[in-house]
């Protein structure tokens, strides 16, 4: 097995992605909590999107390796913001930390499925749909 699997995924990285989709739902609930409390911010869960953004969209065409690298580290950084127990999270309302928690989910398939080449949840659903869209 190679890593990553498509050395560019899909043969287009600015091409619809669940992932770029799933983080961009962490970034809103990070943003929508974020002015909740003076001095405690869910950094952890943004850089970690941010971070696996930057590896997905800018760095993984020109660089497949480190692209992928980064898009999984980021999305498990913005998971492990999200998830810790007790953490940053705990305080805010928990609608929003399934956003970002189901987000980053969503993320984590897509990141998988592109680095690893394995079969995943979403990217067989959308397999079965795909041809339906105009």
């Amino acid at each position: 097995m190679t890593f990553p699997a498509e050395a560019i995924p899909d043969g287009a990285v600015l091409a619809v992605h669940h992932l770029i989709t799933g983080l961009l739902a962490v970034l809103l609930a990070v943003w929508v909590v974020a002015d909740n409390y003076a001095n405690r911010e869910p950094l952890l869960a943004m850089v970690g999107a941010v971070f696996a953004l930057v590896g997905f969209l800018l760095v993984w065409k020109y660089y497949p390796m480190t692209g992928a690298a980064m898009t999984l580290a980021g999305v498990v950084l913005a998971l492990l913001g999200v998830a810790w127990p007790g953490g940053m999270w705990a305080v805010y309302p928990w609608y929003w930390r399934g956003v970002a928690l189901v987000g980053g989910l969503v993320a984590l398939d897509d990141a998988v499925s592109h680095a690893f080449g394995i079969w995943t949840p979403l990217d067989a659903g959308w397999g079965q749909v795909w041809h339906l869209i105009p």
